[in-house]
């Protein structure tokens, strides 16, 4: 992880966020001061998946395979989706469901044997302790359990899509971490040591993040949770 650009990455989701927010609020306003009829626009929702895959690949950093892939993924959905809408591709989930079987194929095939390819450890389990002090988690169509036990740990980055993490931080050493996310139609549990605190920046779309800590009274570390979670789950628990 570099983190001079943790800043920015995190500013880049806030804006979206941000822009989001103000479309969506600007279209009920219009719609209760009789300017427009939402209700004729609101089956078009998955624009907004186009938009924000669009919008991903367009700011993904050079290089940066799985901010791409999450970018493809909300473009290719949203364009199936709203292709549907528009009575234009007459198709159900179980019609179409084998493209993510040659979608897994691809990632495959440009992988090199004996490594985990540019999308990180992908297909099936892995469980594994880490000692690095920032981590750096790419999960594609995956399983993965993650123990750090690093006593100098101060954050990192994971990115999950169509997986499923978990990350425990129970044996952890540090006094403030930064772990910025990025969940697309996955699934994240995240286990945090009794005297730490969380603290989330992090966005939501059309997604869940569940905060089930019960820190003790004299907690005195923290855990800031950055990034965007869509069309995920994210539960954070001692």
């Amino acid at each position: 992880m570099n983190t001079g650009n943790t800043p920015t990455r995190a500013a880049r989701h806030q804006l979206w966020l941000g822009l989001t927010l103000v479309l969506a609020g600007g279209a009920f306003l219009l719609d209760n001061l009789h300017f427009l009829e939402l209700r004729r626009i609101l089956p078009f929702w998955p624009v907004l998946l186009v938009a924000l895959g669009a919008a991903r690949l367009l700011t993904a950093a050079p290089g940066d395979k799985g901010e791409q892939l999450i970018g493809g993924l909300l473009l290719g959905v949203g364009s199936l989706l709203l292709l549907r809408r528009l009575g234009w591709l007459h198709m159900e989930w179980r019609d179409f469901w084998p493209l993510v079987l040659i979608g897994a194929g691809v990632l495959v095939m440009t992988r090199r044997p004996g490594q985990a390819g540019v999308f990180g450890k992908a297909f099936g389990s892995v469980s594994q302790d880490s000692l690095d002090r920032q981590l750096d988690v790419k999960a594609v169509l995956s399983g993965q359990q993650i123990r750090v036990q690093s006593q100098d740990f101060v954050g990192g980055q994971l990115q999950a899509a169509l997986a499923g993490v978990e990350l425990d931080l129970s044996q952890a050493g540090f006094q403030r971490a930064v772990l910025e996310v990025s969940v697309v139609m996955a699934g994240l549990e995240l286990r945090l040591p009794a005297d730490c605190r969380l603290r989330v920046t992090a966005s939501s779309v059309l997604g869940q993040i569940e905060d089930k800590t019960q820190p003790l009274p004299q907690a005195s570390r923290e855990l800031e949770l950055r990034g965007s979670l869509v069309l995920g789950g994210i539960t954070v628990r001692h």
